[in-house]
């Protein structure tokens, strides 16, 4: 439908959910049009149309909008880019990839905040992520970074713990290159973090196995986190260690760390390793000391 006023014509849109643009029920297969309309789309602050959250202004017409899900919807994945017209792009920020309740992936968009990912970019996606534990992570296909592909909506008490971007931390930093850059699941209820990893082989020993020195320093990251997770900055006092079995390179590794106790500046923290066939590989104990921090 449209409406003609003194000053300019105004007409009414939908998309749906694979980003068709709809006008009286019928798809728009103008390419020029399409370009223009979603070059120009923004929110609708005219004060006019509340259900039509959106609008393309064109010369001395006004395209109300009304989207079924989201008013960007990515078409393609190519080139490191998500495409929803032939045209228009945006980057492709795996660490920008959300998962709806009941499945649907989302990317941030420059309208609407994020746009939704429609066949066929979602199947070419789909190929790379790979589950993170009861969550999913995104492994990508040219650099092997992986990045959690975050619920739209999760518990109070849970959050992700990310590799941050300005820390070179060999463990968990995202600005080390050569690191494992690990994240994490923290739980604030039972001051404890969580994480699954698949170990590269350059983490192998002589035997064909993990070499110890990296089990510790995974115990020594997963403990760390429980401490982290409560904005408390605490180097490593001490780290006992038991290795019960060999730690295999190519399966899926769980780590944890749990507080156990707090005293002053002193926190004592304990972790364990599992395999997949949930066996306990090796344990640690550590004594990890805020620091002294002087104004």
């Amino acid at each position: 439908m449209s409406e003609t006023t003194a000053k300019h014509k105004e007409y009414f849109f939908e998309i749906d959910e694979r980003g068709n643009v709809l006008h009286n029920g019928v798809e728009i297969d103008d390419k020029p049009f399409i370009h223009v309309f979603f070059t120009r789309l923004k929110e609708n602050t005219t004060g006019k149309y509340n259900d039509y959250p959106y609008y393309s202004p064109s010369g001395y017409e006004i395209n109300f909008v009304k989207p079924i899900d989201t008013p960007i919807v990515y078409q393609r994945w190519g080139n490191n880019k998500l495409w929803y017209h032939d045209t228009l792009s945006v980057p492709f920020e795996q660490e920008s990839l959300t998962v709806s309740d009941d499945g649907i992936l989302y990317h941030t968009a420059k309208v609407g905040g994020k746009g939704r990912i429609a066949m066929p970019a979602l199947m070419h996606l789909t190929e790379h992520i790979e589950p993170f534990g009861e969550y999913f992570q995104f492994r990508h296909p040219d650099t092997g970074k992986t990045s959690i592909v975050e619920p739209t909506s999760m518990p109070s008490h849970l959050r992700f713990l990310h590799p941050r971007k300005d820390n070179t931390c060999f463990g968990c930093g995202d600005a080390n290159p050569h690191g494992l850059q690990l994240s994490f699941l923290y739980n604030e209820q039972e001051k404890a973090a969580e994480s699954w990893f698949l170990p590269p082989s350059f983490m192998n020993g002589s035997l064909g196995i993990m070499h110890g020195g990296f089990v510790a320093l995974l115990l020594d990251e997963v403990m760390g986190k429980t401490l982290s997770g409560q904005g408390v900055k605490a180097p490593t006092g001490t780290l006992n260690i038991r290795y019960h079995r060999p730690t295999p390179i190519g399966q899926t590794l769980y780590l944890k760390g749990k507080q156990i106790s707090e005293h002053g500046r002193k926190f004592v923290i304990k972790g364990e390793i599992r395999n997949e066939q949930h066996q306990l590989l090796a344990e640690a104990e550590g004594l990890f000391i805020r620091l002294h921090i002087t104004t």
